[in-house]
C-alpha cells in the first residue's frame, strides 16, 4: 500500500458507488464470514492503525469522505463517549440488509480514539435503527496503552468537505429576485 493511499483515493472526485460498497459490505462479507463476524471489528482497528487521525474533530469528516456516514458525539463522560452515524448511506445499507453490520466503522472508531487518548478503548453497537446507529465507546482510564507499541504513522490531512458548485443550494437566484 502506497504512503499517499489516502490522498490519491480522496483526490477523486467521482461519485462513490453506493452498490460498489452495499455488495461487498452487505451482500458477500455476511456470506463470507457467516456468524463470525468480528473480524469487520479487527479489520477496522487495523485501518484505524493504517490512517491515524490526530484530532478528534477530524474523525466526522473521514466517516463522510470513506462514505460511512455522518458521525456525531452525542454524549461524552470521563470514560464513555457515544457517537451516532446517520445518513443517507446508512438508511440504504439498513435498507438492503437489516442485518447489516457496522463493526467495521466500530473498530475504527475505538482504535481512532485509543490512540488519541493513550487509554485502551474498546466500541461497541448500542443501538441500531432503520436510519442511525449508536455506538458506545467505553475508555479504560486505568488502563493506559504502551505507546512504543504503537505504530509511529504520520496521521492523515484531513481536509474538510467542501460542497461542490453543483450540490449548493440555488441561493444566487434566490438573491438575485
Amino acid at each position: 500500500m502506497q504512503d499517499n493511499f489516502y490522498e490519491l483515493a480522496n483526490a477523486d472526485k467521482q461519485p462513490k458507488s453506493t452498490l460498489a460498497v452495499a455488495l461487498i459490505r452487505d451482500a458477500l462479507l455476511p456470506e463470507i464470514l457467516g456468524a463470525d463476524n468480528n473480524i469487520l471489528y479487527w479489520a477496522g482497528k487495523r485501518l484505524a492503525r493504517n490512517f491515524p487521525i490526530a484530532k478528534d474533530e477530524e474523525i466526522p469528516v473521514f466517516f463522510e469522505q470513506a462514505d460511512w456516514g455522518e458521525l456525531k458525539r452525542i454524549k461524552s463522560k470521563k470514560d464513555q463517549q457515544y457517537f451516532q452515524l446517520t445518513g443517507d448511506v446508512v438508511k440504504m445499507r439498513q435498507k438492503l440488509n437489516p442485518k447489516s453490520e457496522f463493526l467495521l466503522e466500530a473498530g475504527f472508531l475505538a482504535e481512532t480514539i485509543q490512540n488519541q487518548l493513550g487509554f485502551i478503548t474498546e466500541v461497541v453497537i448500542d443501538k441500531k435503527t432503520h436510519d442511525s446507529v449508536t455506538f458506545l465507546a467505553q475508555i479504560d482510564p486505568k488502563d493506559a496503552i504502551d505507546l512504543d507499541s504503537v505504530d509511529e504513522r504520520k496521521p492523515l490531512t484531513i481536509e474538510p468537505l467542501s460542497l461542490d458548485v453543483a450540490d449548493e443550494p440555488e441561493a444566487e437566484e434566490n438573491d438575485k429576485a
